[in-house]
């Protein structure tokens, strides 16, 4: 199934937030931070370049009209 740009650039958009979210963990103030949650967040920022490098977009569907 093809998407819309708007889907796409909502993914992208997510990954972004993912990448934001990384980043605070990762450098807390306090000097700690979760290897658990930084692994997750990483894997999971991965999948989703990976989703959106491999998926399919159609420039011709309107985004008006996609759920």
């Amino acid at each position: 199934m093809a998407h819309s740009i708007e889907q796409v650039y909502n993914k992208i958009q997510v990954l972004h937030t993912k990448g934001l979210e990384l980043h605070r963990e990762r450098y807390k103030t306090s000097g700690s931070y979760d290897k658990g949650q930084v692994q997750y967040l990483l894997d999971d920022i991965r999948s989703l370049a990976m989703e959106i490098q491999h998926g399919l977009v159609d420039p011709d569907i309107d985004f008006g009209k996609t759920k």
